[in-house]
């Protein structure tokens, strides 16, 4: 197991897919620390910087412009319901064709019509492939009442719930892990050239990818590490939010010069 994790660390990272709130984003000097290390890489050793995010892809723009993080090559928006790459501007079309035509929000949100403690998110937050809600401290027999519920009404959907609040549902066999390994096909990457960062449950996808290495943030929930307690190959930071980022890219042989 030594020897195989050593030979991970040697491999080049080709591509960093992160979360950005409270993975990337949310400490403005560690932003900066990162930008400056990012930036400060030659441009033949500087991988793929891929946003993966639960905000839609406009309001990505939007927020990374407040932010001292440097811009993206590509985007994933919507809990991997939507893509953007800048150099391959038919990636969006191609994915949106790979995800189906989304389903009905109205009929997921009359069959959840009669349950308590459920409010759908604003409108900023929607997208015809993702319907979300605010579900404060859900267990297991709400989140199955849900999935009953869906089923019963012929919807195909996968829930993705994080941060206690956070209610997302999507197509099923969609999120933010399914999206990150259609651009790794697009590419002609593999998963073992790729590192992951995130904070949260809902990145919990990402890191179940097989052959990715992971970084899990300093802040990160709970429920982000006891889900990858034992998963292979991923890096517990001391740090938090860009800087534990920037410590795990370091584990991973990124500064290194390869």
């Amino acid at each position: 197991m030594g020897r195989a994790m050593d030979g991970r660390r040697l491999r080049r990272v080709r591509l960093l897919c992160s979360d950005i709130d409270g993975t990337l984003a949310g400490d403005r000097a560690a932003e900066g620390r990162f930008r400056d290390a990012w930036q400060a890489l030659p441009d033949e050793a500087r991988p793929l910087l891929v946003l993966n995010s639960g905000r839609l892809i406009e309001d990505q723009k939007t927020f990374i412009a407040t932010t001292a993080l440097p811009k993206p090559d590509i985007y994933i928006g919507g809990v991997g319901t939507m893509l953007h790459n800048e150099r391959e501007p038919s990636h969006a079309q191609l994915y949106r064709n790979s995800i189906g035509a989304g389903f009905d929000r109205c009929l997921i949100a009359a069959a959840l019509a009669d349950m308590a403690d459920i409010s759908v998110q604003p409108d900023a937050y929607q997208h015809p492939q993702k319907s979300s809600w605010y579900l404060h401290d859900a267990d297991v027999a709400t989140l199955s009442d849900i999935e009953e519920r869906l089923a019963q009404a012929g919807i195909a959907a996968r829930l993705v719930y994080s941060s206690n609040r956070d209610l997302d549902i999507l197509p099923d066999g969609v999120d933010k892990g399914a999206a990150l390994s259609w651009l790794c096909r697009q590419l002609g990457l593999s998963h073992d050239d790729v590192v992951v960062a995130g904070d949260t449950n809902n990145d919990r996808s990402m890191f179940e990818l097989p052959g990715v290495r992971g970084i899990v943030v300093g802040n990160a929930l709970a429920e982000l590490r006891t889900i990858t307690a034992t998963i292979p190959g991923i890096y517990r930071a001391n740090g938090n939010v860009a800087d534990g980022v920037l410590e795990g890219l370091a584990h991973w042989g990124l500064f290194n010069g390869r």
